[in-house]
């Protein structure tokens, strides 16, 4: 194992630190909220004989004139465009909408901005409980310093990179992929426990061991990822669970680098430095 490749991982978690802190400073929140988070309406909408192509081309269309969300839900059935807007007359838009592509029907749902604010400091109080109580549970369990905090940066480092990215491949905050974050933060921890149980209470060589519980905890990974991506392509991301997936992909992919390179690491020069 190459011990300078943690340098990547920490300077990977330093840009995403900076990116989140700079957003919550611009925007007010570290990152996109959705509808559901937020307040406002959402707008599901069906027509008569439009093809996907149409309805993606519509769908950009309005991206681009009113500002708003939008994203297209395929079924069996039909393929919808639902429209996530605040601030704006929703009559006048589905108007224009009509006048592109005939609507059989539409729902507008009205979402209250306090009920939503409420909803989030739930999420976040959540992530931050959880996130403590598994620092403590880490700390008991094992009683060690360095490889306790360890598993924690490690954690942190996954929730934050996870974070970083949902931003830059444009997957807001929502209830589904809040529940994402957390079975990700049980995932982070499983991996790590795997790594740290292994060569700590081994008393053969340490690579031997790393090795050991890198394949077995890649192969966790990669059937993980698997079975996630073929939620994804037959629900579609638009889904609750394609979202769900999305992000429990992103973060399996994550966790690989911050639990095999960062902190085998640290492991590495702790198990080295207590032999002496």
């Amino acid at each position: 194992m190459n011990r300078k490749l943690i340098i990547l991982t920490i300077i990977f978690l330093i840009i995403s630190l900076v990116f989140l802190s700079y957003k919550q400073i611009t925007t007010g929140f570290f990152i996109d909220k959705s509808i559901e988070l937020k307040g406002g309406n959402l707008i599901t909408i069906s027509f008569y004989n439009a093809s996907f192509d149409e309805i993606s081309d519509l769908k950009d269309r309005l991206q681009k004139e009113y500002k708003v969300a939008a994203y297209t839900t395929t079924s069996a059935i039909e393929t919808q465009l639902s429209v996530e807007c605040s601030g704006i007359d929703t009559n006048r838009l589905i108007k224009d909408i009509n006048k592109t592509l005939e609507i059989k029907n539409y729902e507008i749902s009205r979402i209250d901005p306090k009920l939503s604010a409420n909803i989030l400091n739930d999420i976040i109080y959540s992530i931050i409980f959880a996130f403590v109580a598994i620092a403590i549970i880490i700390f008991i369990l094992f009683r060690t310093l360095i490889p306790s905090f360890a598993m924690v940066l490690c954690a942190f480092s996954d929730i934050v990179i996870t974070l970083f990215l949902m931003n830059i491949f444009g997957i807001p905050l929502s209830i589904a992929t809040f529940t994402a974050l957390l079975m990700m933060l049980g995932y982070s921890v499983d991996s790590d426990i795997l790594l740290t149980t292994r060569v700590l209470k081994s008393h053969e060589n340490f690579d031997k061991q790393y090795k050991s519980a890198m394949k077995t905890g890649l192969t966790m990974s990669a059937t993980s990822i698997v079975g996630l991506i073929a939620i994804l392509l037959i629900t579609g991301y638009s889904s609750v669970f394609g979202q769900l997936a999305s992000v429990l992909i992103i973060s399996l992919l994550v966790d690989i680098p911050n639990t095999w390179i960062q902190n085998a690491t640290i492991l590495d020069i702790y198990l080295e430095k207590r032999k002496r």
